[in-house]
């Protein structure tokens, strides 16, 4: 059946027909822009014979009269239509056009689905084609095959980084406080988010990973968008089935799970996975889908099924000093790095590795060990949702985003030994019943991250880590895979952030976002502030941003940062340190590293960003 037909009469060979006023009426006035012609007065007979015969329980699509106009109406769109993903610009799109786009894409069949992919806690050369010696086959595939950002800016931390992904608005704007949830907080109801918006534009959508924006009912992934999700509703929890923190943390739409629920070999990694595949397997054929994959891997604590935490024994033995400087050449070598990228002003925080005892070497290293065999664990479970997706003919009108969520992560939990007190953020406590025996690393019970110097082993070049707004706190390695309208093998410094990517994935799909006002349930919704990258993605634009579009950040330990066109203002202390300091000034386009302070040469430039940092993003 034509998919015109489809959208109006729903499901092929299906008795069950319903006839839409409200699908009749997008429809039409999407020919009618196509076509330039007046097409209610010609329809308005067949709408009412088809309304009059499902009145008298007959089943419309029975009827050849009603066929046969629908089937004209087909045809006469189908001479006109256009390709949503490639074509469509967003950027001032009201509420009408925005029925009208998704109409008219609706009816073509031809939209995109989108997976979006995010690891948590992943450093920026901590895949193949960034840079690393972990087998990431499944990643990388895609990654030389798309386009490699190496400029994308996320936040600092987990729940940041999704508050401006979901909302396309600043962390702060987009918190709302909620004394009962997880951290007291959730995702603003004055916001849309990228699931609403997706589903109002008739795509299904999926979330299986973590979400860390509310924890509590009419805040979870099933009331803010999703039509399943099975998730993490808190910012950590055990990859096995047992309580950690006091709680198991899992939520299948609005039910929480306990561990009594999941398999005894449960494993986070895994169960996302097939939660996924069993969401996409179950969509109706021909509607387009939006599956949103944030994994919590290599998030804390460290954790791997026992048959995978051996696979990279003895790999790490020469610390990660000698790994800093291994990442970097290999990063070089796979063009990733953006320009003025170097070692030679880097300034680690951690101890030197020569300092530490054989103790102190093992814990860390064997800690980075589990990381790595959680970072090759999530590259095979994406290769099955690959391998689906090809099986079932659905890759090549696929577009498939990655992301980390940030920095890398430097915790020392379970591997501290008292020369970084504090460690590398996260919470200092360690519960009683944690056993962090060097033979339990990794296992039921432990709470072990990689410490300090791994995690700025996988930022550098780029300052600090994870809980941080420098450079190694904020950047996050990315890509973008589409051969359809991608091209392959390319990097892109363009500046983004995740507050660009809902009206990116809302071109993609053919519509926009409706601009602030009135919205469903009573609600009334802020505009967004990114921009989509569509344009430059697919090679029809130069850039994402105007020189004048600023994004700010603002951290919980005092300080704040804001990038204006190629400069970051910063007032952040370094790690260990809380409070602010004066504010330095760098040019990112020649200094990623954040070496060379320009506040005193241009105070005037500084003076400015201040003030916006302060009026827009605090």
């Amino acid at each position: 059946m034509p998919a015109f037909i489809q959208l109006v009469a729903g499901a092929p060979d299906s008795d069950d027909v319903q006839f839409s006023p409200g699908r009749i009426a997008g429809i039409l006035v999407a020919v009618e822009q196509r076509l330039e012609i007046n097409l209610v007065a010609a329809v308005i007979g067949v709408w009412i014979f088809a309304v009059r015969r499902q009145a008298e329980g007959k089943t419309i699509m029975k009827h050849r009269l009603t066929v046969l106009a629908l089937g004209i109406l087909s045809g006469l769109y189908a001479c006109s239509s256009g390709d949503p993903a490639g074509n469509q610009d967003t950027s001032g799109t009201t509420a009408p056009e925005q029925e009208v786009s998704q109409a008219g894409a609706a009816a073509t069949d031809s939209r995109p689905n989108i997976l979006f992919i995010v690891a948590d806690d992943m450093g920026f050369t901590d895949i193949g084609a960034f840079g690393s010696e972990i087998s990431t086959p499944n990643l990388d595939r895609l990654a030389y095959g798309g386009v490699r950002l190496n400029n994308l800016h996320a936040a600092s931390a987990c729940r940041s980084a999704r508050l401006m992904l979901m909302a396309s608005a600043g962390a702060v704007a987009a918190s709302d406080p909620y004394p009962e949830a997880y951290r007291g907080a959730v995702l603003s109801l004055d916001y849309a988010t990228i699931a609403e918006l997706l589903q109002d534009a008739g795509y299904a959508t999926y979330a299986a990973g973590k979400w860390d924006l509310g924890d509590v009912p009419g805040y979870l992934p099933v009331s803010r968008g999703f039509d399943r999700s099975f998730v993490q509703g808190r910012g950590s929890a055990s990859f096995f089935a047992e309580i950690f923190r006091g709680a198991f943390g899992y939520w299948e739409d609005d039910r929480e799970v306990t561990p009594e629920d999941v398999p005894e070999d449960f494993y986070a990694t895994r169960a996302y996975t097939d939660r996924m595949l069993e969401y996409l397997q179950s969509t109706e054929e021909g509607t387009p889908w939006f599956a949103y994959l944030p994994y919590t891997a290599p998030h804390w604590p460290l954790q791997l099924p026992d048959d995978w935490l051996d696979r990279y024994a003895g790999r790490y033995d020469d610390g990660y000093d000698a790994l800093r400087e291994q990442r970097f050449r290999r990063a070089a070598e796979a063009g990733v790095l953006p320009a003025g990228a170097s070692l030679d002003l880097f300034e680690p925080v951690a101890e030197p590795w020569s300092n530490l005892s054989p103790e102190e070497r093992r814990r860390y290293s064997r800690a980075h060990e589990i990381f790595a065999g959680m970072i090759e664990y999530l590259d095979m479970s994406v290769g099955r949702v690959i391998a689906y997706l090809e099986e079932s003919g659905q890759l090549e009108n696929t577009v498939i985003v990655f992301s980390a969520d940030h920095g890398a992560s430097a915790g020392e939990h379970g591997v501290d030994t008292g020369r970084d007190p504090g460690g590398g953020g996260g919470p200092t406590d360690m519960p009683d019943d944690i056993d962090n025996r060097l033979e339990n690393f990794g296992r039921r019970g432990s709470w072990i991250d990689h410490g300090r110097g791994f995690g700025e082993a996988a930022t550098a070049p780029f300052r600090y880590h994870k809980g941080t707004l420098a450079e190694g706190g904020l950047r996050a390695a990315a890509f973008v895979y589409y051969p359809a309208a991608v091209p392959a093998g390319g990097v892109s410094s363009e500046f983004m952030t995740f507050m660009d990517i809902m009206p990116t994935f809302l071109e993609i799909a053919g519509t926009g976002h409706p601009g602030a006002g009135p919205y469903r349930d009573g609600r009334v919704i802020s505009d967004i502030v990114g921009r989509s990258a569509w344009p430059h993605l697919t090679g029809r634009a130069e850039t994402v941003h105007p020189p004048t579009d600023a994004a700010g950040w603002a951290s919980g330990l005092g300080g704040g940062a804001l990038i204006r066109g190629n400069y970051k203002i910063i007032n952040q202390a370094p790690p260990g340190g809380e409070g602010s300091t004066p504010w330095r000034l760098y040019d990112l386009s020649v200094d990623p590293g954040e070496h060379y302070d320009l506040a005193a040469e241009h105070a005037d430039i500084v003076a400015e960003m201040v003030e916006e940092l302060e009026t827009n993003w605090h």
